[in-house]
């Protein structure tokens, strides 16, 4: 049984810690053909193979943090959410962890300057253009979604790009 996060860290570029922060992740959508036609009682949405709609992340400081400036630098950022699941085995009456890391490729899009106030946080946010999202559990990849490098890897290991790479000469 998977219970949640036990906690996180937020990395650039693998080893630079960027502080306490709560991390909304990209939601993934995929772009659709709406077919209809002879043959067909109204409307179909057909997902079109490893086409996604644009991703967005958003990085939430406590306070206003020289990373969060940083992160607001008009580059492309990498980072990594290195995560701790709490995940529950049943049979055995035994609580384990489960290692998930997130990497994202990034481009500042907002960098919201949060409320200043007596006694009160900041809470500096940013929110970003996700270019690529990388997903691995206890090591293992189970996403690889790479709109600019045409790739898009699900748990399987399938690439739904590859077959149209080939056709394209890629």
């Amino acid at each position: 049984m998977k219970a949640g996060v036990i906690n996180f860290a937020v990395y650039e570029n693998g080893s630079e810690y960027l502080g306490i922060a709560k991390v909304t992740l990209p939601d993934t959508e995929n772009k659709t053909f709406t077919v209809n036609g002879a043959g067909i009682a109204g409307d179909i949405d057909m997902p079109v193979p490893g086409h996604r709609n644009a991703m967005t992340a958003t990085i939430a400081f406590t306070d206003a943090t020289e990373a969060a400036y940083k992160l607001a630098e008009n580059r492309k950022h990498t980072i990594d959410l290195r995560a701790a699941h709490e995940d529950y085995d049943s049979t055995a009456g035994a609580i384990g962890v489960k290692a998930h890391k997130y990497v994202l490729d990034l481009i500042p899009k907002k960098l919201g300057g949060g409320d200043v106030a007596p006694a009160t946080p900041q809470s500096i946010s940013g929110e970003y253009s996700v270019l690529a999202l990388k997903e691995y559990i206890d090591g293992a990849l189970v996403r690889d979604i790479d709109p600019i490098n045409f790739k898009d890897v699900d748990a399987s290991g399938n690439d739904s790009l590859a077959a149209v790479r080939s056709a394209l000469g890629k």
